[in-house]
Parts: C-alpha cells; structure tokens; sequence
C-alpha cells in the first residue's frame, strides 16, 4: 500500500510539472502571437522568425517527451 501511495505522490508531481511546463509554453506563445501582430511579417527575416520560434518548439518536444515516459 506504501508503494502504491509513493506511485501515486510521484505520477501527482509529474502531472503538475507537466502542467506548469504547459502553461509556461501556452503563455509565451500568446505573447509571440501579440508581438507578430505588431509587425508585418514581409519584413521579418527567416532567421529572425527561428529565433522566435525554436525554443518554443524545443520546449514542447521536452514536453512530449515528458508526457511520453509517463504513459
């Protein structure tokens, strides 16, 4: 039963990592989305635009790689 509860506490942290991990990509892509609004995208360089977005996509591959371990 011990064991079981120590399975449960860890899958809780996990989830909730999970969670903050989730909100934190979820909210810094509202904010890309705020700022390419605010320029026009004809002047934006190919390279300027991969700086924005590979972190982000970086952060959601760890994410599934995340969620994927815990299935």
């Amino acid at each position: 039963m011990q064991q079981l509860d120590e399975y449960g506490e860890h899958f809780h942290h996990s989830v909730y990592l999970i969670y903050l991990e989730l909100g934190q990509v979820s909210s810094a892509l509202s904010a890309l989305a705020a700022m390419l609004d605010q320029f026009n995208l004809d002047t934006l360089e190919c390279e300027q635009m991969y700086c924005l977005l590979e972190p982000f996509a970086r952060r959601l591959q760890q994410t599934t790689v995340q969620m994927q371990e815990l299935a």
